[in-house]
This record gives C-alpha cells, sequence and structure tokens, in this order.
C-alpha cells in the first residue's frame, strides 16, 4: 500500500466522518457545512480565474452567495431572485461606470460561480429538509460513490476508449459502463427497499446520476485545463481541492432536487 494511497484513504475517511455526522444531525449544523463548502468551492473558484480580471466581484459575490444561504436558512421564498439581482445590478453599475476594464464576461464569471459553487450544492440541504430527505442524499452519495468505484476499478484494468481524451484522459468508455454497473446494482438495491422505489425507476435515476456525476467531472476538468491547472487546490490530500472531490455532486444534489419538486 503506497503513502499516496494511505493519505487518500485517510482523507476521505476523515470527510465521510464530518461530512456524514452534519447530514445525519441536519438543520443548523448541515445548513453550517453545506455554507462552508459553497465558501470553500467558490474560494477555488476564484483561484481558477485568478489571472482574469474579475477580482472586483469575487469579494461581493461571496458576500451575496453567504446571504443566499441566511435566505434559505429563515425559508425566505424570493432568496435565488434577489441574490441573482443584487449581483446583476452590482455587476452593471461596475460596466457602466468601468468600462473597458470590466465587460459583460466579468459579469458571466461571477454570476455563474454563484450559481456553481453556492446554488447548485445548497440543493443538498433544501433536499435534506424535505420528507425522506437524509435517505435521498444517502442514495445519492452511495450511486456517486459506487459509480466512481466501478468506474475506477474497470477502466484501470480493461479501460482503452477515451470519452474525453484532452480533458481527462482516465475516463474511459469501459470505465463509464463498469461504474454504471456498480452505481445502478447498489442503487436499485436501496432505492427499492428504503425509498420505495420500482425497480425500472430506480434504475433509471441511478443511470442519470452516474451520467450527470461524470458531466460535472468533466466540467471541472474544463474548468482546470482552460488555465492549465491539475488540481483546483490542495486541502485535501491525495485529493486535490474542495471542487476535485465534490465536482460530481455539485451537478447531481441539483438534479435530484430538481426531480423530487417536480414530482411534487
Amino acid at each position: 500500500m503506497t503513502k499516496e494511497f494511505k493519505t487518500r484513504t485517510l482523507t476521505g475517511v476523515l470527510l465521510v466522518l464530518v461530512i456524514g455526522t452534519a447530514i445525519l444531525l441536519g438543520g443548523l449544523w448541515f445548513w453550517s457545512t453545506s455554507l462552508l463548502l459553497s465558501t470553500l468551492f467558490y474560494r477555488e473558484y476564484i483561484n481558477i480565474y485568478k489571472t482574469k480580471k474579475s477580482h472586483g466581484f469575487f469579494f461581493s459575490t461571496g458576500v451575496i452567495g453567504i446571504l443566499y444561504y441566511v435566505g434559505l436558512y429563515f425559508d425566505y421564498r424570493f432568496t435565488l431572485q434577489i441574490s441573482l439581482l443584487l449581483l446583476l445590478i452590482y455587476g452593471a453599475f461596475h460596466v457602466i461606470t468601468k468600462y473597458p476594464q470590466y465587460t459583460y464576461k466579468n459579469i458571466k464569471t461571477t454570476i455563474f460561480g454563484f450559481l456553481y459553487c453556492y446554488m447548485f450544492l445548497s440543493s443538498l440541504y433544501l433536499l435534506r429538509s424535505e420528507e425522506l430527505g437524509l435517505q435521498w442524499i444517502i442514495f445519492i452519495l452511495l450511486v456517486s460513490i459506487l459509480g466512481d468505484v466501478g468506474a475506477y476499478l474497470v477502466g484501470k484494468k480493461i479501460g482503452k476508449n477515451k470519452i474525453a481524451p484532452v480533458l481527462s484522459p482516465g475516463k474511459t468508455i469501459e470505465g463509464l459502463i463498469g461504474g454504471l454497473i456498480f452505481g445502478t446494482t447498489g442503487g436499485i438495491l436501496y432505492a427499492v427497499t428504503v425509498l420505495n422505489k420500482s425497480i425500472p425507476v430506480s434504475a433509471l435515476i441511478c443511470i442519470a446520476i452516474v451520467f450527470i456525476g461524470l458531466m460535472g467531472d468533466l466540467f471541472e476538468s474544463h474548468l482546470k485545463r482552460e488555465v492549465n491547472l491539475k488540481d483546483t487546490g490542495t486541502s485535501l490530500p491525495g485529493h486535490g481541492g474542495f471542487l476535485d472531490r465534490f465536482d460530481a455532486i455539485i451537478f447531481i444534489s441539483g438534479f435530484i432536487y430538481i426531480l423530487l419538486e417536480v414530482k411534487n
């Protein structure tokens, strides 16, 4: 067992213990953990664009992101709309008064940072307060982790056909199939027994989670490739940065929350 593998495993176990405890406790504990993670995501997102002229927007967007979470905690109905409006007004003011130092591209970069780092992940917090929310979050994590394990094991053993050779050379079609098999098998067993879902519905949701998780992973790889970064940070030994570890969950959490809201 290599030192890198031991470090990666230890970091993973600590993450599971800390975040898992917050998920189980729910309420203020999970709200605080979600806000902390979103803030750490945004800090790494800023580093991705540190060479771009968007610094005038970054601090304000972080503040608005925190206010957005406060609004969620007090269940204020128009929290998201007000947050986006504040970002747009602030950005428009700077574009108008400081052109050409700032342009609409700066607004685009920071608004997307808010959506990507704050809004998407907050879906997990919102999901936790729903009926069977805890069980759905466990389901998301179970399918995502099993999908990752399956993709890694199968891809390493027989992976040859690259999915996106430039963005992520290690991702293969064979690995994706392995991830689908692992994630769907475990997910169906859990969804049928705990969430009381039928096998076909469970299978469709599991397949969607694995595919959306892959898209989240590849999208984050795209962000890094734009500025020639290997990892978004070094905060998690053996894993890179927080975005590197949670890139799939960011996309998946929003999908599941919307799915349940539409159903209701």
